[in-house]
């Protein structure tokens, strides 16, 4: 979660209740028995009544061993943003995640909001908890509907031994009705948390010392147990003693006029003014205080404000920080909005230039309608947020400005783009783009339009508009470049000698480009390039560069930015299937699996999930596995964006896949859907079209018509050889002539694979058209046509095919247990430390990790061993591999 530590400490801390307040036995005893043995809890009164006292008071007494996670929510809180400081929350508990949570914010992204609360139910059903509580206090705030759905599915699903507690003023648009009739639920009104007659007795005594029932029966009478109005009216005693307390009404502005003269009125004019200004924060410490109000003696105040009680909360921090009590925040803020109006959009300015969280910041600035300063914070955050996979959070920022200023703002529109880009939704790119660097160059901000306009000419080329592409990238290299445009274009001039040659260059290119993010690119700017880079593997000197980056994104990625890592195990994967390592490829599919499982299950990396495993299956010849992958891969695109070249690719690599095991009737319904597709007319669709329907003119006997076709691909097919298709291609072009008596023209065909292939390092395409072909090659009538050396390859092919196969059928679907069901050495580590008792924080510290990567190695751990819990894993280690 892309969060502030301070912020989300303050919001997941329950506040302290002060000593000397009065037993409310009868309360306590309620309430107690209600949070330990109901499903929900719901505190439903007014302004005032105590609830948050009484659950902070209530929670301290639970058992030891109970787990706790309080949320204090405000207005601010969409469902993303609550469900971030709750899995914050949950962390001291160290829950054994099985989806990052990170994760969590995409699914809620795509609308799969059942899922996200199903994972969370997972999750709390995993934790070493006798009982848990979830506590959500102030939930009268919320104004996203998506909060109540969330918080449905959530109770409906509950764990038996965890308790949803919530405090609010007006009662929760939630399935009330259906958890009273099961009794499961306890409400506690304004008559059940009224203080009593004794109470306001036992409180009188406390707060004045003097045991005068009369006196405590009138205020009793005069406040009917209303707990703000206790306090009012003894702290007005307090003021002016053996004065009669005056009476408390309950309405919002004769509360605030009670809170004037009795309260606020009598303060100090200096602490009055402090109060004032330091309303709109929503914590207070010594460094905001004084950022808001350039007071020298902020310490003292604030130390006065405790003293003094003013309707705060002390939260446990290393530093004294103080939480306004809602009612006196709302006053305070209103009492500053009537007496300096004028003086509200620089405090909110001053507020949020002092504030931390980038959200927070950027939020507290739209409140006080400086849209320049929002957009610059905005623009400034985006990279970090989009890094930490936080793109939906950028766009419903964005979608909070006013809707002209959406419409004109040149860095609005780019963040829009770069969220794009990540769904590859490549034409809301191109235009999203070229009116960011419409508008920088409007306002003279050159380096700005250069960025957007680079941006802009890749999503060009990947709409197919090559040539323009181009053009604008030789345009943008003709004027002053900073390192993230020069790297842009480094990267358009990849993709163009990718398609346009010269052969070698695609090599040099991306040496060059990974020479300049090497230089300080971000983890954002490499997220842009890790996909697609495989697929122009065949090139002279681009695998040993994808190796080469491979090890750079690993650095820059560290244990953190999981999206990036996942891109790339995955560009890691294509490279292994290049060169035909089909044991380590199955290593790297467990990553991936992994990857995918923790992130919860984007499409994009499904997507190239199951067209790598649909590959291997082929090269391995798993034809029943091919045609269940290739089926999911077929179903899937229609999930896919339509803006998007995913699914054309998807289709393409299926296409391959049953063309390759011969599955024809299949293959022409993949024809069918492939030329459907936008984009199917660019040159390495043409090659895969016309080879595979070559292919199926030999399966037909129209060797004439395959022949006339594969000898025009062959000849034509230059820079697109060096790939699976080209491979292909040749392959069953010497299968043609060979059908027609022409076993030199069949060797010509087949003798640059031999050259090129004939050492074994890139064996992935060759092992790809299966050893069906290969066997008929090798086994065919040459008449003196092929070399011995040759022949000798073709028979290698052929054993190593069967070896892959035979491999392939005799892999576990497991690790044994010799090998510890396929656990890591770090794996063991981390799971002999957590058998030992030890926490996630400790863990990570132990082994200098972060408890993020402890995190996601607990989450392998129990996907590995198909177990539920931490304390399942430790008893599994303490069996297996001992103490």
């Amino acid at each position: 979660m892309h969060t502030n530590s301070h912020i989300a400490r303050a919001k997941i801390q329950a506040p302290l209740f002060r000593s000397g307040l009065i037993d409310r036995v009868d309360l306590e005893h309620r309430l107690g028995e209600a949070i330990t043995s109901r499903r929900l809890v719901l505190l439903v009164a007014p302004a005032g009544y105590g609830k948050t006292a009484a659950l902070s008071r209530q929670l301290q007494r639970l058992p030891e061993g109970y787990g706790v996670a309080w949320l204090t929510v405000d207005e601010e809180d969409d469902l993303r943003r609550l469900l971030g400081y709750l899995i914050e929350a949950l962390d001291p508990l160290d829950p054994p995640w099985r989806v990052a949570p990170e994760a969590l914010f995409d699914l809620l992204a795509q609308g799969h909001l059942r899922e996200a609360a199903s994972a969370v139910v997972t999750t709390l059903e995993a934790t070493d908890t006798p009982h848990g509580v979830i506590v959500l206090d102030d939930l009268h705030t919320v104004v996203d509907p998506l909060i109540f759905e969330f918080l449905d599915r959530l109770l409906e699903h509950l764990p038996q031994n965890w308790t949803l507690v919530v405090a609010t003023r007006l009662e929760p648009p939630l399935a009330l009705a259906r958890w009273r009739a099961r009794r499961e639920m306890s409400a506690f009104d304004e008559t059940a948390l009224s203080f009593s007659r004794d109470e306001v007795q036992a409180l009188w005594y406390s707060a004045t010392g003097q045991d005068d029932a009369e006196q405590a029966q009138r205020l009793h009478e005069r406040t009917r147990g209303w707990a703000a109005g206790l306090c009012l009216s003894l702290e007005a005693s307090r003021t002016a003693p053996g004065s009669e307390p005056k009476r408390v009404w309950q309405s919002r502005r004769h509360l605030f006029d009670y809170l004037a003269s009795e309260i606020f009125d009598g303060l100090p004019v200096e602490l009055q003014t402090f109060l004032m200004r330091c309303s709109l924060l929503a914590e207070l410490t010594a460094l905001r205080c004084e950022q808001m109000t350039g007071h020298a003696r902020v310490v003292e105040l604030m130390e006065d404000i405790e003293r003094r009680r003013l309707f705060v909360s002390v939260l446990d921090s290393e530093e004294l920080t103080l939480r306004l009590h809602d009612l006196f925040r709302d006053f305070l803020e209103d009492r500053l909005r009537r007496l300096h109006p004028e003086e509200v959009p620089g405090l909110l300015r001053q507020a949020a230039a002092g504030e931390a969280d980038p959200l927070r910041r950027i939020l507290m600035y739209v409140r006080a309608g400086a849209w320049d300063q929002a957009q610059h914070a905005l623009s400034a955050s985006a990279g970090d947020m989009l890094a930490n996979d936080a793109g939906a959070e950028v766009m419903r920022i964005v979608e909070q400005f006013p809707a002209d200023i959406q419409a004109q703002s040149p860095w609005l529109a780019y963040a829009r783009g770069l969220c794009n880009w990540r769904h590859d939704k490549y034409s809301t790119v191109r235009s999203d783009m070229a009116h960011a660097a419409a508008g920088h160059d409007a306002l003279g901000r050159h380096d700005d339009a250069q960025r957007a306009r680079a941006m802009q000419a890749l999503a060009m080329l990947f709409c197919g508009q090559m040539m323009e592409a181009r053009q604008l990238g030789q345009v943008l290299r003709s004027h002053r470049m900073d390192l993230e445009t020069e790297t842009l274009c480094e990267w358009l001039d990849f993709w163009h000698e990718n398609l346009n040659g010269p052969i070698d260059g695609p090599g040099r290119r991306l040496s060059g480009l990974i020479d300049l993010m090497m230089r300080g690119a971000t983890p954002e700017l490499w997220t842009r390039f890790i996909p697609r880079v495989n697929l122009f593997i065949g090139r002279p000197r681009v695998a040993a560069q994808i190796q080469r980056l491979i090890h750079a994104v690993r650095a820059v990625a560290g244990d953190r930015h999981w999206s990036l890592q996942a891109n790339v195990n995955v560009t890691e994967a294509w490279l292994l299937l290049w060169q035909g390592r089909m044991e380590e490829l199955e290593v790297a599919f467990e990553r991936i699996e992994g990857d995918s499982h923790w992130l919860g299950q984007p499409p994009t990396l499904r997507a190239w999930l199951l067209m790598l495993r649909v590959m291997a299956q082929v090269i391995c010849g798993e034809e029943n596995a091919v045609r269940t992958t290739g089926a999911v891969v077929y179903k899937q695109t229609s999930d896919l964006d339509r803006s998007s070249d995913l699914a054309s690719l998807s289709l393409a690599m299926n296409l391959r896949a049953f063309a390759a095991i011969g599955d024809w009737p299949t293959v022409r319904t993949h024809i069918a859907a492939l030329e459907a597709q936008p984009g199917h007319d660019a040159p390495p669709m043409q090659l895969l079209l016309r080879t595979t329907r070559s292919m199926l003119a030999l399966h037909e006997h129209r060797v004439d018509d395959a022949l006339i076709t594969l000898r025009e691909v062959v000849a034509n097919a230059g820079l697109l050889e060096a790939t699976y298709v080209g491979v292909m291609a040749r392959v069953h072009l010497a299968r043609a002539e060979l059908a027609v008596g022409s076993p030199s023209a069949a060797w010509q065909a087949l003798s640059p694979l031999i050259e090129r292939f004939g050492a074994g390092g890139e064996l992935g395409p060759i092992m790809y058209t299966g050893s069906k072909t290969l066997t008929e090659l090798a086994t065919a009538p040459w008449r003196g046509a092929a070399s011995d050396d040759g022949l000798a390859i073709l028979r290698n092919w052929v054993d190593t095919s069967r070896r892959l196969k035979v491999g392939a059928e005799a892999r576990p679907a497991t690790g044994s247990a010799k090998d510890h069901a396929g656990l890591s050495e770090r794996e063991l580590e981390v799971l002999a430390l957590l058998a030992n008792g030890r926490s996630n924080k400790l863990i990570a510290r132990d082994l200098d990790l972060s408890p993020h990567t402890i995190k996601r190695h607990v989450a392998r751990i129990l996907n590995r061993l198909d177990l539920a819990s931490r304390v399942q894993a430790a008893d599994w280690y303490r069996t297996r591999v001992g103490t």
